[in-house]
């Protein structure tokens, strides 16, 4: 082998290093988190599965119009929605308590902002109150770097939503 033939091996390898740690990263330029819970609640009113994506002040407010929501506006209020917006997760209507859900991950892949979410349910002999619940978490995350946003979780059904 030549001289030459190696270094642009040696070049090709460097580049897909690189190239590799670009791609998938869970910080911000700053080193910010990508994601952070801010809160959650067992009754944020969101009846159905899914997700709200909150990116001004103004979507906030819908907030205020759900059904039974149990959710502290003051403090998604004191969020900078430049600086970060919001993914309310909820898991849709239960018949009982002991239902949850909170953030694991947050990575960005290939421009999609994935965020891996652990849910909770009672074990069938718990002992749980017996009402409506529409438990739901609160994510604060970076706007930039992303085009798509993918939320998964044992137990959830994969949610991606474009910008």
């Amino acid at each position: 082998m030549t001289k030459s033939f190696i270094h642009i091996i040696a070049i090709a390898l460097a580049v897909t290093l690189v190239t590799g740690c670009a791609i998938n990263r869970s910080a911000t330029a700053d080193g910010a988190p990508l994601a952070r819970q801010v809160t959650a609640s067992d009754h944020c009113g969101l009846t159905a599965p899914g997700l709200v994506y909150i990116s001004n002040a103004s979507e906030l407010d819908r907030l205020e119009t759900l059904p039974s929501g149990n959710l502290s506006m003051n403090q998604l209020r004191a969020l900078d929605m430049e600086q970060e917006h919001l993914v309310l997760v909820g898991l849709g209507q239960k018949s009982t308590g002991g239902y949850g859900v909170t953030l694991e991950s947050a990575e960005i892949v290939d421009d999609v902002l994935e965020l891996t979410l652990n849910t909770r349910k009672p074990a069938a002999d718990a002992m749980v109150t017996q009402a409506l619940t529409t438990p739901c978490a609160v994510i604060a995350i970076s706007p930039e770097d992303w085009k798509r946003l993918r939320v998964s979780g044992e137990g959830l059904d994969t949610i991606t939503r474009e910008r």
